[in-house]
């Protein structure tokens, strides 16, 4: 009879615990960017502190250049996106109109019902600036008066990280404490593993981030492609995503050059593959040592993690 408490007692308390994460995504969420956040500025951290540096001033030295950065570079981005996304969406909608007219000048009897089965372009329209739910300009607004909110929560996840380096090691021997005297030096080399290799595994997507979106940027100038800072900036967040970003980021850049003509479209795939190719092969064997994720292993935790975190925990997987 105690046993069977016990367990219900366990179950409960287990239950109670997702509930309370359920409830307090936002929490979660700033805690678990707060803890790869510090993950990834330890390693610099402790390259100032051996050069002689108080920790508090590497670790104030170091989160100010981190925020200044994204700061800067959300300012960047900011301009000549809002300034490309309106005339991408209606290129968008011409070529879509323009295929569907085509389609029917080839389509027979037969074919006719699938065409008929396609979305009107005014349909299509309204489902991208209009709709609510699925629009991308009822979309941009609602993220743009989510902008407070995000900032509050992107703040806490600061301070959050800054208190964490702060006092990294003295949490480590408080969760270290919980598990019995033999097991903690095992622990401890485990957890300083998990961090180095985390730490490095996002450093190594930033700076690979920004620099395949300031090449791919330059590239798709040159190529004449209408819209290169928006589709660059894409194609870099695509790369993101683990196994088939790098297609995501090869279908978008034909869509783009599709809207300009063939010849673009071919150019915009080739720079896209120029510049994936050598963050794979060149950039990121200097900045991550550590072992491939296994394929099989990832897609399961895509499935798992983006079913409940959405996009994040879809670039969590790896």
């Amino acid at each position: 009879m105690k046993r069977v408490a016990l367990i219900t007692a366990i179950v409960l308390l287990v239950l109670s615990f997702l509930v309370v994460l359920w409830r307090l995504q936002n929490v979660v969420y700033a805690f678990l960017f707060a803890l790869v956040g510090a993950m990834a500025l330890e390693r610099p951290i402790d390259l100032l502190t051996a050069r002689g540096a108080p920790r508090w001033l590497a670790v104030l030295t170091l989160y100010g250049a981190a925020v200044l950065g994204i700061v800067i570079i959300a300012a960047i981005v900011f301009t000549p996106l809002t300034r490309e996304i309106d005339p991408f969406v209606q290129d968008i909608l011409t070529q879509y109109t323009l295929l569907q007219n085509r389609l029917a000048e080839l389509a027979d009897d037969r074919r006719r019902i699938l065409l008929l089965n396609l979305p009107e372009p005014s349909d299509v329209a309204a489902m991208v600036v209009a709709n609510p739910e699925t629009g991308i300009g009822e979309g941009l607004m609602a993220g743009a008066q989510r902008l407070p909110g995000l900032a509050g929560e992107f703040a806490l996840a600061v301070v959050i990280a800054i208190y964490w380096s702060m006092d990294s090691t003295r949490f480590e021997r408080l969760w270290l404490s919980l598990l019995p005297p033999q097991r903690r030096t095992r622990a401890r080399r485990f957890l300083g593993r998990l961090e180095r290799s985390i730490g490095a595994y996002v450093r190594s997507e930033i700076l690979q981030t920004l620099l395949a979106g300031a090449l791919l940027t330059a590239l798709y100038a040159l190529a004449g492609i209408p819209y290169p800072f928006l589709l660059a900036t894409l194609a870099a967040l695509t790369w993101l995503v683990p196994i088939y970003g790098g297609a995501l980021a090869v279908i978008l850049a034909a869509l783009a050059g599709w809207i300009a003509g063939w010849q673009t479209a071919v150019l915009a795939i080739g720079a896209t593959l120029l510049v994936l190719a050598i963050m794979e092969y060149a950039v990121q064997p200097r900045l991550y040592h550590g072992r491939r994720y296994w394929g099989l292993l990832a897609a399961i935790l895509m499935l798992m993690l983006g079913d409940v975190f959405g996009l994040i925990g879809v670039l969590l997987a790896p």
